[in-house]
């Protein structure tokens, strides 16, 4: 069933891979910024700024109303709720407390939970939404192990992952769509690998469209990838592969950070963070591209393509073709072709933007 998927959104991502129009989401210096990518060259047009303090992660409903932004109110965190409009431009429509400020979100496919990591005190939050909105309930708050880094629901919705860099564990939790509640699984979490010298400590997490894949960033000991088998029935987990992407002749400190898949999973992208010299205005910061083997996911290095510095967040936009990579510290957004034959990257432009952007995203305006 999960391979029949796979075909059908195969299908659909080529028959609307040249459509509708894409526009970039990016959080920096305090505002939420809006930008027309341009078809060919990826490169942007500004549309629209939004003064949002603190804005953060986010992420957008599964029928595409709503964009669900981490901020802060009066110095407290919140959660803001914005309504996509024409041309890809944002309303926003409510904000409401939260409990703890999370660096990553995702919404359930039905629409109706929110949930988020705390890495700090090493919680997960699951939290209401009414009618696509977020209006300040919190269903549930279950503590797991500090630093429990971000979380990811399964592609059938019955499952919540968190990975946990400092455990070196993934985090996996049984919900109920109907509720919203999360309870351990059993047994409650997976290991990362445990040999010295292998990718460990995962951070982000991905799901392959055949639903029988995952893919982890392993931010160090050693930094890297890591490729894990997933039973969706029993909600088990299982490393199979993971690759150092730390550069053979670099003595300096690496971590990793996001990660994303081509829409057509030809290709998977990690960022690489040289942390060496946080400050630095020059590192050995980059984009690792891997090639996903068809059959069973397994990866193969492609190369390291240099960019901004502190590549915490990232993105490929809808149609596979550009990556815009925010540098946290140098404060620019690189823009970046997909060679679609080889997977290799290159720099288009490179834009100056507000101040520490922390989170990026495309989204196509049309769906």
């Amino acid at each position: 069933m999960h391979r029949i998927i796979f075909t059908l959104l195969m299908v659909f991502f080529a028959a609307t891979q040249a459509g509708a129009e894409q526009h970039l989401y990016l959080a920096a210096g305090g505002e939420l910024a809006v930008h027309r990518i341009d078809p060919q060259s990826g490169r942007l047009t500004p549309v629209q700024s939004l003064d949002l303090p603190g804005a953060a992660g986010f992420a957008r409903s599964p029928d595409g109303k709503f964009l669900y932004v981490m901020t802060a109110v009066n110095r407290q965190p919140a959660m803001t709720t914005l309504r996509f409009l024409a041309a890809g431009k944002l309303e926003i429509i409510h904000q409401a407390p939260v409990n703890l400020s999370a660096g990553y979100l995702d919404v359930d496919a039905g629409g109706d939970f929110i949930a988020g990591s705390h890495y700090g005190p090493g919680k997960v939050t699951i939290w209401k939404l009414e009618e696509g909105v977020y209006r300040g309930k919190t269903v549930q708050e279950l503590s797991l192990e500090p630093k429990s880094h971000s979380s990811i629901f399964s592609p059938n919705n019955r499952w919540l992952l968190v990975p946990a860099t400092g455990p070196n564990k993934v985090f996996i939790n049984r919900f109920d769509p109907g509720t919203g509640k999360i309870v351990p699984s059993d047994p409650p979490f997976a290991r990362g690998p445990q040999i010295q010298g292998h990718a460990q400590q995962p951070r982000h997490l991905t799901f392959h469209p055949n639903g029988e894949t995952v893919y982890t960033t392993n931010e160090r000991e050693a930094p890297g990838v890591g490729v894990w088998k997933w039973n969706a029935k029993r909600g088990l987990l299982q490393p199979v592969q993971d690759i150092v992407t730390q550069p053979g002749d670099f003595s300096g400190i690496i971590t990793t950070a996001d990660l994303h898949l081509t829409p057509d999973v030809k290709y998977l992208y990690v960022s690489n963070r040289d942390i060496t010299h946080r400050k630095a205005p020059t590192g050995r910061d980059s984009i690792v591209g891997f090639r996903v083997d068809a059959k069973d996911g397994r990866l193969k290095l492609i190369a390291h393509t240099a960019c901004e510095r502190h590549p915490r967040s990232f993105t490929i936009d809808e149609t596979g073709r550009f990556v815009y990579v925010a540098g946290q510290v140098d404060s620019r957004l690189g823009v970046y072709r997909i060679d679609q034959r080889t997977g290799v990257l290159s720099k288009v432009t490179r834009y100056d933007v507000g101040s520490r952007p922390s989170w990026v995203e495309t989204y196509d305006s049309k769906r």
